[in-house]
């Protein structure tokens, strides 16, 4: 597969909530479960974090306890503040970077997200952030085409839990940290539903296997 039909896989494995390895990858294709709003793993609404409450931190995330051959580097950096009931301020930032089976980069998925609800499970298990995505961007290599991108109104609300009743160190296993992702619709079909909910948390179905995250209430 060419470079730039392999990058426009990666484009439209984003936009449809699927995080997959390229098909030209040698590694077994791996894909992170894909979860929304509505999904039967999404944990539903979320109470008031409180006005003085924030989240903030950088993971590295995978679908699996331990790094996955193949899937790249999956990174998330959140700082979220609360504001009031259901109210929220601050940034979270998905990135996806792809690499070919000699090691050599391929590749930079990215969702910027501006946060509009910082929310927290009523039994504390789950902390919740919510926002419109403020963009999708690719970076590819030198000489390569780079892939569409959404239009300028493209602003879907996405969304992110995170666990808090897991103790243990990121990487230890079951035991560990765990986030989710709601995913995007796909910018291409003007009548993809959304797949998150301001304030909805999704399933945390990610492995935290390299930083942490910190609740402050």
């Amino acid at each position: 597969m060419s470079v730039p039909k392999l990058m426009w896989s990666v484009a439209v494995a984003m936009a449809v909530s699927t995080l997959a390895v390229p098909a030209a990858s040698a590694a077994p294709a791996m894909s992170a479960p894909a979860t929304s709003a509505s999904s039967a793993g999404s944990t539903g609404s979320a109470g008031s974090a409180g006005s003085g409450a924030s989240l903030h931190g950088r993971v590295g995330l995978s679908p699996q306890s331990t790094t996955v051959p193949g899937f790249g580097n999956l990174t998330l950096t959140v700082d979220a503040h609360a504001g009031g009931r259901h109210g929220a301020s601050g940034r979270a930032a998905l990135q996806h970077e792809f690499f070919n089976p000699d090691g050599s980069w391929q590749g930079t998925v990215r969702v910027d997200v501006d946060v509009d609800c910082l929310a927290v499970a009523e039994d504390g298990t789950t902390a919740t952030i919510t926002g419109t995505v403020r963009a999708l961007t690719y970076d590819v290599p030198p000489g390569t085409p780079e892939p569409p991108r959404p239009s300028g109104s493209w602003h879907p609300e996405t969304a992110f839990g995170f666990s808090l009743d897991r103790p243990g160190a990121p990487g230890s296993g079951t035991a560990g940290e765990r986030v989710g992702w709601s995913g995007v619709p796909d910018f291409g079909d003007p009548a993809a539903p959304p797949v998150a909910a301001k304030c909805v948390a999704p399933a945390a179905d990610f492995y935290v296997i390299a930083g942490a995250y910190r609740l402050k209430r």
